[in-house]
């Protein structure tokens, strides 16, 4: 795997955030900061079409500052706002719609495009704001859920959305002279999309592919499926463009697609063969007596508040995953 961004990458290493960079002709990436999670920013991209029109990918996180950079942006490539033709999401999470209603109204009616089972999981979660953990299920220790309520009740509801055009795998984003192809690619969350621009070799992969960073599964609702088998499913999909630069949502942009893939599912099967270690010895186990047993890169004694939600929700979903694949 080879960084092909020394700015993104630099940032990253240095936790700063980098300027707006030209990814190819008619092309380009503007980070836009995060004011909260475990990352800086997160990556919007612009793309020109060949009628003078600029689709956005992934407006970031809506703030003052975040408008005022995209709107200088948009200045510096010498497009205005109204220049955007259409705003392609390719999940749920704030920090990638945050600004896509916003910049639908100043655009003047540019389109929203979305998978279909994106918008079902958006209007399910906005409707009824983010899911509680039952700290029963889990077994959480009573000296430690305090804790998990608290972050449950910070939870940032999912924005309210609706898009215009709601898509399919496969599906041709109408983009005037490129060739932007729809990849559904559930896990991370069940409508999650990457985008493959064949015209540029490039694929755009939203927080289903990162560099540095294994991303969260199961973060967009409620789903009937497995992320984990889902997950594992989808990073096959992608493997096959590895002569594609890739494009993510967060980090920098880099090549060796299948190296990156390959060392993620690796860590999800690894993952798997622990909670399944556990299970041999102990099958009534909690959730969390379970989680306790894994190895964490922070270790699990010194893992608080949304690291152990996030840890007990991975937990649980391995533990799933494991029973469905016995049956």
């Amino acid at each position: 795997m080879q960084a092909t961004s020394s700015s993104q990458y630099d940032s990253t290493v240095k936790d700063t955030v980098p300027d707006l960079e030209r990814v190819r002709d008619g092309i380009w990436a503007m980070p836009m900061p995060m004011p909260y999670g475990t990352v800086p920013y997160s990556i919007t991209y612009l793309i020109r079409d060949a009628v003078g029109g600029v689709h956005v990918i992934d407006p970031g996180y809506n703030s003052v500052d975040n408008w005022g950079g995209l709107a200088f942006a948009m200045q510096r490539i010498g497009h205005s706002m109204t220049d955007v033709a259409s705003i392609i999401i390719t999940h749920l999470h704030g920090d990638h719609t945050g600004m896509a209603e916003r910049l639908r109204k100043s655009a003047g009616g540019a389109r929203i495009v979305m998978h279909r089972e994106e918008q079902a999981a958006l209007d399910v979660v906005a409707a009824s704001g983010p899911v509680a953990p039952d700290l029963d299920a889990l077994g959480v220790p009573a000296d430690r859920r305090k804790e998990l309520v608290d972050v449950a009740a910070a939870s940032v509801n999912f924005p309210a959305l609706q898009a215009d055009e709601l898509v399919e795998d496969g599906a041709l984003l109408d983009v005037p002279g490129r060739e932007l192809t729809v990849l559904h690619t559930p896990g991370h969350t069940s409508g999650s999309i990457c985008i493959r621009q064949a015209d540029e070799a490039i694929l755009y992969s939203g927080d289903h592919v990162l560099p540095s960073v294994h991303p969260g599964l199961g973060l967009g609702g409620p789903s009937v499926d497995n992320p984990i088998a889902d997950y594992l499913g989808s990073l096959r999909k992608v493997a096959v463009y590895d002569d594609h630069e890739v494009c993510p949502g967060h980090g920098y942009r880099f090549t060796g697609l299948a190296e990156r893939v390959e060392r993620i599912a690796l860590h999800h099967e690894n993952r798997a063969a622990e909670v399944a270690r556990v299970l041999v010895n102990r099958p009534d186990a909690t959730v969390w007596e379970i989680a306790s047993q894994l190895s964490w890169t922070g270790g699990w004694a010194n893992l608080h508040g949304y690291y152990v939600q996030s840890a007990l929700s991975q937990t649980a979903m391995h533990v799933e995953f494991l029973r469905r694949s016995a049956e």
